[in-house]
C-alpha cells in the first residue's frame, strides 16, 4: 500500500512524536522519512544503523545505543503492526497506542495517583520497579507474546545481535514493546488490587491497606515476573506513605515559568528547571543565567538548546548560545544537541568550533556526521565528502534549506 491513509498518517504522527526523544536529531528533520511513512513507502535498506552515545542521565552517565531515524521508523512500523489489536488495561498510562502522547498521559497518571491518594483506607503505597528492565527483558519473552509477528521477531533478533539489548532508551517502539510485554503483570494486579494501582513503563504504584497486603502483592508480582525472565529491583522497591506519591510522581509543578526558573536555581530543583526551560518565553534573566545553570547539570542541555532556539532572536540568548558553543566539552552528546541549534541558525553556525564538528565526525555515528556536514556547509565550508547518499541527494536537490531543519524540540 503506497497511498496516504488514516493509518499511515497516524504512524507518521507517532514517529514525529518519537523524534521528541531522539538523542541525535536528524539533519533533515526526518521530513523525508515522515513523508514515506505517511505514504506507506519503503524506508531504506539499512534500518539498524546503530551508534553508541555517552548520555548524561539524572543520576549517572550511561552508554546508550541509538538508531538512525530510518531505523527508528522501521521498528516503529513493525511494532505498531504487531500491536494493532493489543489494548493495555486502563491503569497502564505509558505508551498505550500510536496516538499516545507523553504530556497528556503523564498528566492523566498524576490525576489518577492523586485521586487514589485521596481515597480513605489506603494509607500506604507499594512502589515496585523491575531490575534493569530495559537491559534485562529477554528476547524469548517477546517472541512468546501473543501479538508477536515473524517480521518483527526477525528484526528484534538482528537488533539484539547488533546492540546487545532490545529496549533502547528514548525509542517509542521500545517503550511500546516493553509496556505490552508486562500485560501478565497487569492481569495479576487487576485481581489483587482492582482499581488501586497504576503503571508507567516498569514502575508500579499500588495503594494498599497495610504492610501485610503490600507483602502479599510484592510476592505475587515476583512470581508472575519469573516466567518472563525478570525480577524486582531490591533497591527501588519499598512501601511508603501516600504523601510520598504526592511529592513525587503526582507532584504538580505550577506557576510562572520565570519564577520556577528562579526558585529552581535557588533550591537546586532540576525538575523545576526542566519544566521552566520548556515553557519560558525569551527572557533576559533566564538567558543570562543559563550557561551557569548547566554546570553540573548536563542532562538539562537538550531543553536548554530548545529554549535558546526559541529565544535566538534576542541578544542575551545569542550571547548565551555563543558562549555555550565555545565552552562546551567536545563530546558526541554535546555535539548532538548543539549542532541542531547551529543548523537552524546560520549566525550560530559560524560560531561552531572545529573541535565540536570533529567530535561528531569521530563518533562514527552516521546521523551525527550528517549534522556536522550540514553545519559545515552553513559555515561556508564543506568537509571532503558527504557522509551519506541521503545528504548528498539533499545537497544536490537544494533541500538543505529552512524548510527541512534539524529539530530542537524535545522531551529529554
Amino acid at each position: 500500500m503506497t497511498d496516504e491513509t488514516p493509518w499511515n498518517r497516524t504512524l507518521s504522527a507517532a514517529f514525529e512524536e518519537d523524534l521528541l526523544t531522539d538523542y541525535v536529531p536528524d539533519a533533515l528533520g526526518a521530513a523525508d522519512i515522515r513523508h514515506r511513512l505517511a505514504r506507506g513507502r519503503a524506508l531504506g535498506t539499512e534500518p539498524l544503523n546503530i551508534g553508541q552515545l555517552q548520555v548524561p542521565l539524572a543520576r549517572r552517565v550511561e552508554s546508550i545505543p541509538v538508531l538512525s531515524c530510518a531505523g527508528r521508523a522501521h521498528l516503529l512500523r513493525l511494532t505498531e503492526q504487531a500491536l494493532a489489536a493489543h489494548t493495555p488495561r486502563r491503569e497502564v498510562f505509558s505508551y498505550r497506542s500510536p496516538r499516545w502522547q507523553y504530556r497528556s498521559a503523564y498528566q492523566a497518571r498524576q490525576h489518577h495517583l492523586r485521586a487514589l491518594a485521596a481515597r480513605p483506607g489506603l494509607p500506604l503505597v507499594l512502589v515496585l520497579d523491575i531490575h534493569r528492565f530495559g537491559r534485562s527483558l529477554p528476547l524469548d519473552t517477546l517472541l512468546r507474546a501473543p501479538w508477536m509477528t515473524e517480521h518483527l521477531a526477525g528484526t528484534l533478533a538482528d537488533l539484539e545481535r547488533a546492540a546487545g539489548r532490545l529496549l533502547l532508551p528514548g525509542h517509542r517502539w521500545a517503550n511500546r514493546l516493553g509496556t505490552a510485554a508486562l500485560a501478565p503483570l497487569d492481569d495479576t494486579m487487576a485481581v489483587l488490587a482492582p482499581g488501586r494501582w497504576a503503571r508507567w513503563g516498569d514502575d508500579l504504584h499500588v495503594f494498599v491497606r497495610d504492610r501485610g497486603e503490600a507483602d502479599t502483592i510484592r510476592s505475587a508480582v515476583a512470581t508472575v515476573l519469573a516466567p518472563l525472565g525478570l525480577r524486582l529491583s531490591p533497591d527501588k522497591c519499598h512501601v511508603a506513605s501516600v504523601a510520598s506519591v504526592l511529592a513525587g510522581p503526582a507532584r504538580v509543578i505550577a506557576g510562572r515559568p520565570q519564577e520556577l526558573w528562579r526558585t529552581g536555581l535557588a533550591n537546586a530543583d532540576e525538575r523545576a528547571l526542566r519544566y521552566a526551560l520548556s515553557r519560558t518565553p525569551p527572557d533576559d534573566e533566564v538567558s543570562q543565567t543559563l550557561v551557569g545553570a548547566l554546570r553540573g547539570r548536563d542532562a538539562l542541555l537538550p531543553r536548554a538548546v530548545h529554549y535558546l532556539d526559541r529565544a535566538a532572536h534576542t541578544p542575551s540568548a545569542q550571547r548565551a548560545a555563543t558562549q555555550l558553543l565555545h565552552t562546551a566539552e567536545p563530546l558526541a552528546f554535546t555535539a548532538a544537541r548543539l549542532l541542531p541549534l547551529a543548523g537552524r541558525r546560520p549566525h550560530l553556525a559560524r560560531e561552531v568550533p572545529d573541535r565540536l564538528l570533529d567530535s561528531a565526525e569521530a563518533s562514527g555515528f552516521l546521523p551525527l556526521r550528517e549534522l556536522a556536514y550540514r553545519v559545515d556547509i552553513l559555515r561556508g565550508r564543506r568537509r571532503p565528502h558527504a557522509p551519506s547518499p541521503r545528504i548528498q541527494s539533499a545537497v544536490l536537490s537544494g533541500l538543505l534549506d529552512p524548510r527541512q531543519l534539524p529539530q530542537t524540540t524535545t522531551l529529554l
